[in-house]
């Protein structure tokens, strides 16, 4: 970033994008979203202590807006030739699923959308900058797991209920849906079993998960998932 008054830093993503260079930071159903980026100074204007930085953090491959950054001050003025800063961006349970379906499986893609500015300039003080992240799909999921038992996700597939071969599947979750209103759950119960045999029946989705969690396609994680509910809802523990 250059500014009129003469002042310049360096900023820049780490050398190895990862788990450090896009972290979570898990909460109670809010969790916060860690994008690192590295500061240098490299000329400051006298005057001039320290950088504000703002911005935002969208998908990369989209348009679809993540958050907000956090207003985060740097110092420049330090003995340090550069320090790591962490523009930290609060994001729910409910985005971090959206940023999955989005993702589809693949490699994390995020643009950082950075505006600058100098509070303590007299000329011009606002500066911006893009940079894009790319993380691995298996650090980002192992970030994800991190989050663990703090996040809670509401996962929605439509079922259609007048035609096609989840017909049947549907009406049983329609019913389990009635008996939980009427506070009939252990009926609910056996109606969302009889759903998800008739799902695991019809073979949409494979079973079984032995492909390795780099190979794996939506269809793949659907049906894990499926396996992993069908284990909850069984009878008798498997």
């Amino acid at each position: 970033m250059k500014f009129e008054d003469g002042t310049h830093v360096r900023l820049r993503a780490p050398e190895q994008h990862g788990a450090a260079a896009v972290g979570l930071l898990p909460g109670l159903g809010a969790h916060r979203l860690a994008v690192r980026i590295e500061a240098e100074p490299r000329q400051v204007a006298d005057g001039v202590n320290h950088l504000s930085l703002s911005g935002e953090v969208r998908a990369a491959e989209g348009i679809g807006w993540i958050g907000s950054v956090l207003p985060t001050l740097v110092p420049l003025r330090t003995k340090a030739t550069s320090m790591a800063v962490d523009l930290v961006v609060p994001v729910t349970s409910a985005q971090l699923l959206a940023l999955e379906e989005h993702r589809a499986g693949g490699d994390l893609a995020v643009l950082l959308d950075l505006q600058g500015t100098l509070p303590q300039s007299t000329a011009h003080p606002a500066v911006g900058l893009q940079e894009t992240y790319r993380v691995a799909a298996s650090t980002w999921e192992r970030q994800l797991e991190s989050v663990g038992l703090t996040a809670s996700f509401t996962v929605t597939v439509p079922l259609p209920m007048a035609h096609g071969p989840i017909r049947q599947a549907a009406e049983h979750l329609c019913t389990a849906d009635r008996q939980i209103t009427a506070g009939e759950y252990t009926d609910a119960i056996r109606e969302t079993r009889l759903a998800l045999t008739s799902m695991r029946k019809l073979g949409v989705w494979p079973s079984g998960g032995a492909k390795k969690r780099d190979d794996q396609d939506q269809a793949d994680r659907y049906g894990i998932l499926l396996d992993r509910i069908t284990d909850q809802a069984a009878a008798t523990p498997r």
